[in-house]
């Protein structure tokens, strides 16, 4: 991580906004920050943490500066590797809660910046901390402690516990692969596998029952099934080709029936008809009539509204003109008012305009004059205050001086000569390594007494084991005899069984045919006697009808014979009556007309042919019903034929069988076959629960087997490990006794009885000194501190006097000019409010002139609208006059055409109206009821002459259609029982492939399963990531060891011990190990800087992107000029390794050593807050 920019206001000591540009700071590799006490150094690693975190490191609840109600950090950086970098923005605001006394954060909100422009990533308080850390790969501990080392947390790793130090590593270095998530992942694969395994187990069970043996009664079936199908669809094909047969005279027949029906209901409705007709020929006449009427009473309608409108125009013209008068004496008034105030009015408005500029004034020079009261007021209370701090700060540099140097002689009393501080650190180091092998020792013992414990244990649940192996072996050999048995005492077979079933199935069949037929014979004797008599019955009627027809015929000729004489007679009477004497005959030509025809009576010659019709009407009915008799007469005898036929065929197929036997050898094959098929049910049965006692038996002996494998496999793995410990044991015992000489050795000579006491007394001593000289330190400092704000205050008061004299005078000065001004407004304002009383005036003003305008307009609309209704009037009486003229010619226009249509009145013509739809209507019903009708006779004639008297009986037709209905199911249900055996039988053969298949995962999933639980006992307890985390722990100790005995030339080097604490060993002092407990300040700051480094130079934030940033906050004032040239020298050497590092401090001495510096220059008196700029050295 690369830093770009910061931007910091209202955190601590900084108040406006500050920038820090960090590409211009850090563009030579190492930079400082500069500044006094209190000038605001540390906030700046503060606002970077805030920023990413949402907190600073030293947990400072008052961090908002007191002069502000928020706070706001921007942070710019850069992450990534080559081209794989990216940039990102985090930014906060915090403000103060002053309801509930504590912080709210209004804004966070990390954004990417990309060659599209701005992404923003996150924009709640929970999602950017969340996000930070998935970016950097560390939490706020993590990089306080190894990143921007604050004060009071540079040392912070160095003295961290294992498991702290641990997860920390875990963290930073990406180690939770090893640990939880290997865990995870080697237990979620167990899971699949164990879940894998319990589908696999749960499939088998599926097919249960899938067996060889199954298979060839499927297919045996299947045979049969086939067989039967075969024989019931050659049935069906014969019956089809018969219904073929029949089937069109049979349509033809339904067909003819039906058009006969409907000449019927036609002829019914012909009356009706004809009254349409008439109905229709009125209508088109009263249509003709229908517009003159219109037109009449449309007129009529408008001169009845046109005589109302004039009577409304008459009276609003008067109501119009009333009001106009009335406007026309209000507007004179009002016009009149207006010219007389108007121009008073308006010079009174700009005189009080002018008084209120001059109010305005003195006003704001009032409140000048009182701004300068309060200014001399607050000069004289900061004048006094001054004298008194001045005062107060004299007293304080005196007392510090002296305290100053009550610790420096305190320091001298206590300190330790440094033989005896390293003969003690000696002796504390032996005994802590004494008591680690001490625990060692007892713990090698206490786990040798469990194993050994857990050996005898395991020893007797083998024993156990093998006795419970053996009683499931005898007992599974004893079931599979019993097996054994059972399939020597086997019954018929399935497939012995389904042939017997087959054969019994087909007795039944033919039974049923046999049954059928001598049914059917029965039904067809008993019909063909009744289609003789029928028959018969119909030959009578048919002959009677014939005779009847023809004797019809003869009548009918006669009276056509004599129709034609009377005829012709009536058109010689009709001739007759034209001629004239001396004109000739157009027959003969004689001028002479003698003895003349005489025409006949009109109503003879109707009557005869009313009777020509009757008879003609009743031959036409006998036609009918002799085509009608001759075709029933022809379907008999094919009745007949038909019956006759099938009759001989039932007879045929009941030839040489005998139903009561039939029935007999059925019903005793029926009896075997249940009992054959209860023995082998019973057999199947018996036999499936020896196959599951058999199936769980070896299964048990399978797991009794593998367990005791296990447990063998255990014992022997704990016997070895029982050995190793106590082969270990015996050099941890070696080495306990040897510890406990040399210490008592060391006790003897020292004359101390613990060590670790006197090596605490030591260190509250190099403290207690480390304490006195930061004290000390501090308070030169503020010594320091001091003496500037003193010459500060010295120089604010006099700056304070000079001002208050000025003060004095501009004063004087303001209050002359308020007196003049004053005078000036009193004489505008005629002692009123000048503001209410210029409101007053430009009020009165607005309202004359408004009352005006609005009675112009009032006034020139009520002219416009009397106008308006004079105009509708005149217009309205031109137009009745125009109407009256009109209705008189349309009122005989309507008398002509009434006379013309017949109608007497328009009453009797509007009675005969109907709609265009309805007459439209009644049109196409007559034309459909011709064309139907028509339609119909030739359709029926169609018929009967294909038919040529050939009919078939309803009950033949559909006993036909039945049976092949009947046969069409059975068929059905065949192919659907051959379809499912079909399928059966191919789901079996891919279930036999799938129970193989299943077998051989199971085994390998069992021995997956095995693996994985060996795994997951060796992950258990995070054992890898420990070993994985001591390993980098190790190479980060070599790291900083070598850093820090180049630091310390060549005196310090960083160890681990066993229990990978950290161990400090002075090679100047024989090589003695000492804890970091008991390191002095100096000491604690260059092992601490060591191991950072160390550690920042091999952190990859996540595990990609190496750390390419390194801050210090604190320590540089405990070490002497020597030391801090070697500290500064080896931070330098960093700039080669592509680290940027950066130290806070005040130490005077760095200034020169680093550069580039950012100084920070503290807040002022005044309020100005701390302030920031770079400077080169």
């Amino acid at each position: 991580m690369k830093p770009i920019r910061l931007k910091i206001s209202g955190l601590n000591s900084f108040t406006e906004e500050q920038v820090i540009n960090f590409e211009l700071l850090t563009e030579k590799g190492l930079f400082g920050i500069f500044g006094p006490t209190g000038s605001g150094k540390s906030t700046i690693i503060d606002a970077i943490t805030l920023s990413m975190y949402g907190k600073i490191p030293r947990n400072s609840k008052d961090f908002i500066n007191t002069d502000s109600l928020s706070t706001s950090v921007v942070y710019e950086f850069e992450i990534g590797v080559g081209t794989e970098r990216r940039r990102y923005i985090v930014e906060r605001n915090i403000k103060k809660d002053l309801k509930n006394g504590g912080y709210k954060t209004t804004l966070a909100r990390l954004r990417e910046i990309t060659a599209e422009g701005e992404k923003v990533l996150a924009e709640k308080e929970r999602e950017v901390h969340q996000k930070i850390v998935e970016i950097i790969g560390l939490t706020a501990e993590d990089f306080t402690r190894s990143v921007v080392l604050p004060q009071g947390k540079f040392s912070e790793f160095l003295k961290l516990s294992g498991r702290e130090r641990r997860d920390m590593l875990e963290r930073i270095f990406g180690l939770e692969r090893y640990g939880n998530d290997l865990m995870e992942k080697v237990r979620k694969v167990k899971n699949e596998k164990a879940l894998l395994l319990g589908m696999v187990n749960g499939e088998l069970s599926r097919y249960e029952g899938v067996t060889e043996e199954a298979l060839k009664e499927a297919l045996a079936k299947l045979e049969l099934l086939k067989e039967e199908e075969k024989n019931l669809s050659a049935e069906r094909e014969e019956l089809l080709k018969e219904r073929e047969k029949l089937k069109e005279i049979w349509e033809r027949q339904k067909e003819l029936n039906q058009f006969l029906e409907k000449k019927r209901l036609l002829d019914e409705k012909a009356s009706e008809i004809e009254v349409k007709r008439g109905k229709i020929e009125k209508a088109r006449k009263a249509l003709s009539v229908k517009p003159y009427i219109d037109s009449v009473e449309e007129t009529e309608k408008k001169l009845l509204l046109n005589k109302k409108e004039l009577e409304k125009y008459a009276k609003e013209l008067e109501e119009v003109s009333a009001e106009l008068q009335k406007i026309e004496k209000d507007y004179e008034i009002t016009f009149r008012e207006k010219e007389e105030k108007i121009p008073l009015l308006i010079e009174k408005e700009e005189r009080l305009k002018r008084a209120i500029q001059i109010r305005d004034e003195v006003q704001r020079l009032s409140e000048e004059r009182e701004k300068l009261l309060t200014e001399y007021k607050n000069l004289e209370s900061n004048i006094k205050r001054l004298e008194e701090e001045k005062e107060k700060l004299f007293v304080s540099i005196e007392n510090l001086k002296r305290n100053i140097a009550e610790k420096e002689e305190k320091i001298v009393s206590i300190r330790i000569s440094t033989e005896e501080k390293e003969n003690v650190f000696k002796a504390f180091e032996l005994e802590k390594e004494f008591e680690r092998v001490k625990r060692e020792r007892e713990e090698k013992a206490h786990k040798i007494e469990e194993i050994e414990k857990l050996v005898e244990k395991q020893k007797g649940e083998h024993e156990r084991i093998k006795v419970e192996l053996t009683k499931k072996e005898e007992e599974l050999q004893k079931e599979e005899s019993s097996f054994n048995l059972l399939e020597v005492r086997k019954p018929l077979s399935s497939e012995e069984l389904f042939n017997f079933q087959k054969e019994l199935e087909s007795k039944r069949l033919k039974l049923i045919e046999a049954q059928r037929n001598k049914e059917l014979e029965e039904k067809l004797e008993k019909t063909l006697k009744e289609v003789l008599e029928e028959r018969e019955k119909l030959v009578g009627e048919l002959e009677k009808t014939e005779r009847e027809y023809v004797e019809k015929g003869k009548a009918l000729d006669a009276l056509q014979k004599e129709i034609e004489e009377i005829v012709r007679k009536n058109m010689a009477g009709e001739l007759a009556e034209g001629l004239e004497e001396g004109m000739p005959c157009p027959v003969c030509g004689s001028l002479h007309h003698i003895n003349l025809a005489k025409k006949v009576d009109e109503r003879l010659i109707e009557e005869k042919k009313k009777l020509e019709r009757d008879l003609r009407a009743e031959r036409e009915i006998l036609q009918e019903k002799l085509i009608m008799l001759k075709s029933q007469l022809s379907g008999f005898t094919a009745k007949e034929e038909i019956s006759k036929a099938e009759l001989e065929k039932a007879k045929e197929n009941l030839r040489g069988i005998d139903l009561e036997i039939l029935r007999k050898e059925i019903e005793e094959m029926e009896v075997k076959f249940k009992e054959e098929k209860e023995k082998l049910e019973n057999w199947a049965k018996e036999k499936e629960e020896k196959e599951k006692v058999l199936k769980r038996l070896k299964e048990e002996k399978g797991q009794l087997a593998l367990e005791e494998a296990r447990i063998k496999e255990r014992l022997q793995k704990d016997l070895k490990l029982l050995e190793e410990y106590k082969l270990s044991f015996e050099g941890i015992e070696r080495e306990y006794q040897s510890l406990l000489k040399e210490l008592e050795n060391w006790k003897e000579k020292l004359g101390y009885a613990n060590f670790s006491e006197k090596v605490e007394e030591i260190n509250q001593k190099e403290k207690l000194i480390e304490k006195l000289r930061e004290e000390v330190e501090s308070l030169k400092k503020n010594l320091e501190e001091l003496n500037i704000k003193r010459e500060k205050v010295l120089e604010d008061l006099n700056q304070l006097i000079v001002r208050k004299t000025q003060v004095v005078e501009v004063g004087k000065e303001k209050r002359s000019i308020l007196e003049k001004m004053q005078k000036e407004l009193d004489s505008y304002s005629e002692g009123k409010d000048v503001k209410k009383y210029l409101e007053e005036v430009q009020k009165e003003r607005a309202e004359i002139l408004e009352r005006e305008s609005l009675l112009k307009n009032r006034l020139e609309e009520e002219r416009r609208k009397k106008q308006e209704i004079e105009s509708k009037k005149v217009s309205t009486l031109e137009n009745q006059i125009l109407l009256i003229n009109m209705l008189k010619e349309q009122i005989e226009k309507l008398e002509l055409s009434l006379s013309k249509e017949g109608f007497k009145t328009k009453e009797e013509a509007l009675s005969f109206v109907i709609s265009s739809e309805e007459m439209s209507e009644i049109e196409i019903e007559v034309k459909r009821f011709e064309n139907e009708y028509t339609s119909l006779v030739a359709n029926i004639e169609r018929l009967e002459g294909f038919l040529k008297g050939r009919q078939i009986e309803e009950e033949h037709w559909n006993r036909l259609e039945e049976r092949i209905r009947e046969l069409e199911e059975i068929l059905t249900g065949k192919r659907k029982e051959i379809g499912a055996t079909e399928k059966a039988i191919h789901d079996m053969k891919e279930n036999l492939k799938k129970v193989e298949e299943l077998t051989k995962k199971k085994k390998e999933l069992e021995h997956v399963i095995d693996m994985l639980e060996e795994l997951d006992k060796l992950f258990q307890g995070n054992k890898f990531v420990d070993f994985i985390a001591s390993k980098q722990l190790k190479y980060i100790t070599f790291s900083a060891s070598k850093r820090l005995k180049e630091i310390s030339r060549g005196r310090y080097a960083l160890e681990i011990d066993s229990e990978n604490n950290f161990v400090m060993r002075d090679d100047f002092n024989g090589g003695v190990r000492r804890s970091v407990d008991t390191l002095s300040g100096g000491e604690t700051f260059l092992t601490s800087l060591s191991l950072a480094l160390a550690l920042s130079s091999h952190i990859q934030l996540k595990g990609k992107a190496p750390l390419e940033f390194f801050f210090l906050d604190e320590g540089f004032g405990s070490l002497d000029s020597e030391l801090l040239d070697v500290v500064m020298t080896s931070l330098e050497r960093l700039k080669k390794d592509k680290m940027v590092v950066g130290i806070i401090s005040h130490v005077e001495e760095l200034k020169d050593r680093v550069p580039v510096k950012l100084i920070v220059t503290p807040p002022t008196v005044s309020g100005e807050g701390s302030k920031v700029r770079i400077e080169y050295t």
